[in-house]
């Protein structure tokens, strides 16, 4: 069955003639008994009795009749409720903890000034967590450190910031003009947790060296780590915008190291067959112009 034959159908039974529902549809006579055709010949059913004015419903038919109108109705309604309305009531947002605590907020004061009748409700995760979340239609949209790789993403590059090397300033290895990787690694680490992007990065450009670090700390908190970079219990490597506030007041100091530039890239991530609503398409939007 076709919604177009319950359609036909109802408006024939309304009309008790071919010819008015013909006119009520705005097609013809011929197209009207076709599809009425098909209908019955779907269901293996007669609908009507014939007679050379009138189609008049048979007992079968009244009772097809009884089912169609409410499906009717029910199709009616969610038209009627749902044509047009293009922007949902709630954006679903994940994002990875430094960048929830750097690039997202400034972002979302801008949505929320902007739509504010669209509530934003945020997920702070891992990008392992935060994968899992998109594929399951838990959260609209992700917003990671590096590119989440699935079949089914569409990752779009924000932002790209180096990432630094930082430790209290009364940290001996301050008055060193450079340093090399081999003896950075030397050093209590406090690193990111294994699996995170930015964990990844480190550990790809200590391997180039052929150096397999062990952090004295692993954390998924960079607020965490920078604490105890800046009580002096190590040396941490993270995004250097998460610790603009401690380098300006000197609580933390960054360091030189030799071939060890590093730079992780903001990407916001989608399923390809995740439908836009107006919201989705205005964060998106906001988010590539307002990060440099």
């Amino acid at each position: 069955m076709k919604l177009k034959q319950l359609i036909t159908f109802k408006v024939v039974c309304e009309e008790e003639s071919i010819t008015k529902a013909a006119s009520r549809l705005s097609t013809t006579q011929p197209a009207i008994s076709r599809t009425i055709g098909e209908l019955e010949e779907d269901l293996g059913i007669q609908l009507f009795d014939r007679t050379s004015r009138k189609v008049l419903l048979n007992d079968t038919g009244r009772l097809f009749l009884s089912k169609v109108v409410p499906l009717l109705d029910l199709y009616d309604d969610l038209e009627r409720s749902f044509k047009g309305m293009d922007i949902q009531p709630t954006l679903k947002i994940g994002a990875t903890p430094s960048i929830a605590s750097t690039i997202l907020l400034p972002i979302l004061e801008k949505f929320q000034t902007a739509h504010p009748d669209i509530q934003a409700r945020i997920t702070v995760a891992g990008e392992n967590q935060l994968e899992d979340f998109l594929l399951r239609y838990e959260i609209d949209m992700a917003l990671t450190e590096g590119m989440m790789d699935h079949e089914r993403f569409v990752k779009v590059p924000v932002a790209t910031e180096p990432l630094a090397v930082l430790c209290s300033p009364s940290n001996p290895l301050t008055i060193a003009s450079s340093l090399t990787a081999s003896e950075l690694a030397k050093q209590p680490l406090l690193l990111r947790e294994p699996g995170s992007v930015i964990r990844q990065m480190v550990d790809s450009a200590f391997l180039f060296y052929n150096i397999a670090p062990v952090p004295v700390w692993t954390s998924c908190s960079c607020a965490v780590l920078l604490n105890a970079a800046k009580r002096g219990l190590g040396i941490t490597i993270l995004p250097r915008s998460l610790a603009q506030r401690e380098l300006a007041e000197g609580t933390l100091t960054e360091l030189d190291i030799q071939d060890f530039n590093l730079s992780c890239t903001t990407h916001v991530t989608f399923l390809q067959d995740k439908y836009q609503t107006l919201a989705f398409q205005s964060f998106v939007n906001l988010i590539l112009f307002s990060v440099t």
